[in-house]
């Protein structure tokens, strides 16, 4: 088989095509994209801005992005997709990030789809990240655990989520449409992507975010010493992830446990500073505004940290889990944030059974040698 990945989130078609290469099935993988924005990871193709991102580029993008609201790297991003155009062609497979995997105008991203289905032989859509069809049912189902919340909550907050805007528009849903006309099905990549998909007749169902795994040691657990508490954050989903829950939370246990504890806040980092940053943690804090685990997490529960992120009824129901077994639960409530970071500090014990636990999980479940299989058992089940 060969496989075309177009479009990377969080890692994923990254860690994806890592489990890839080692099928037995499997005799090419190619990821294009442009490594996904500041986190910079690698791709066979890329279609990363580069005249829009130098000196005098940024300047003008600015500049127009200010008076028109619209970003003039989209159309560098079209131009460079285009160049790859002949690299891409008798293709067994191509997966699809998630209906704008590209992130051009609309007008070019759907001739760029068009063409992929014309010369290629199947075509997937990976739910991952915000889509059309995620936006419409989050946006109207506003009691759903999503990273929409902050918004409802607090309409002010409409110009930090001024990129999914996006999704409104006419020529970005005719892609989908026409995504959807033409694709083998819809996978969701985790518990976020099930309830907005379920009820479409292409939707096949989840398969977890596949995880590069290294033979990382049991974690024996902090007995002694200071335990270090780590919190990356990205302004451009700042309030999505609900940082400032984590920042106030922080501010009181730092005030509760000072002599016991180390803090790292982390800013904005390429993927590869933000793990070294990461390495000393034993409790990561993650987001709030999620179901399940995104690629950071699920890498610290590799490691063995404890990590505070999604993990509702809805994902401790799938996996058959029950709470706190194999991460923390992370809540849009300061007060409940300090009541479990309290407790863990005051019990070091539950850190090692939390975070082994954590690390049998993320083995048995999405390692992306056992993920690429499901993959490949799916596509080729499908005409």
């Amino acid at each position: 088989m060969r496989i075309l990945l177009i479009g990377d989130y969080s890692g994923l078609h990254s860690a994806l095509k890592k489990g890839l290469i080692q099928h037995p099935k499997v005799k090419e993988v190619v990821l294009l994209g442009d490594g996904d924005k500041f986190k910079n990871l690698q791709v066979d193709l890329s279609i990363r801005p580069q005249w829009t991102s130098s000196r005098w580029g940024t300047f003008f993008r600015k500049a127009i992005h200010k008076v028109f609201r619209w970003d003039i790297a989209e159309v560098e991003k079209g131009w460079r997709a285009q160049q790859h155009w002949k690299q891409l062609k008798n293709f067994d497979v191509v997966q699809l990030i998630n209906d704008r995997p590209i992130q051009t105008i609309a007008p070019w991203e759907k001739r760029l789809i068009k063409q992929l289905l014309t010369q290629n032989k199947k075509m997937f859509l990976l739910s991952c990240g915000i889509d059309v069809h995620g936006f419409h049912y989050l946006t109207t189902h506003q009691e759903e655990l999503s990273l929409f919340q902050p918004l409802f909550a607090n309409p002010k907050l409409k110009r930090q989520y001024a990129y999914v805007d996006v999704y409104r528009q006419k020529g970005v849903i005719q892609t989908q449409q026409l995504i959807l006309a033409h694709c083998q099905g819809i996978i969701a990549s985790d518990m976020d992507y099930v309830n907005p998909n379920k009820q479409h007749p292409k939707y096949l169902g989840l398969i977890p975010h596949p995880v590069i795994i290294p033979n990382y040691p049991l974690i024996e657990g902090p007995e002694s010493g200071k335990l270090c508490i780590f919190l990356g954050i990205n302004r451009g989903n700042y309030h999505q992830k609900g940082i400032a829950f984590f920042e106030a939370a922080l501010q009181q246990i730092e005030q509760r446990y000072s002599d016991q504890i180390d803090i790292i806040i982390a800013e904005q980092l390429p993927y590869q500073a933000y793990q070294l940053a990461q390495q000393r943690a034993t409790i990561v804090l993650d987001q709030v505004f999620s179901k399940d685990q995104g690629y950071n997490a699920l890498e610290a529960m590799a490691q063995g940290k404890v990590v505070f992120t999604g993990a509702n009824d809805e994902f401790l129901a799938h996996y058959k889990l029950q709470a706190e077994e194999v991460c923390m639960e992370a809540k849009p409530d300061v007060t409940y944030l300090v009541e479990k970071l309290s407790y863990l500090i005051e019990n070091r014990a539950v850190i090692a059974k939390i975070g082994q636990r954590a690390q049998q999980f993320v083995r048995e479940v999405h390692d992306c040698n056992t993920v690429a299989n499901q993959y490949v058992n799916l596509w080729n089940s499908k005409n």
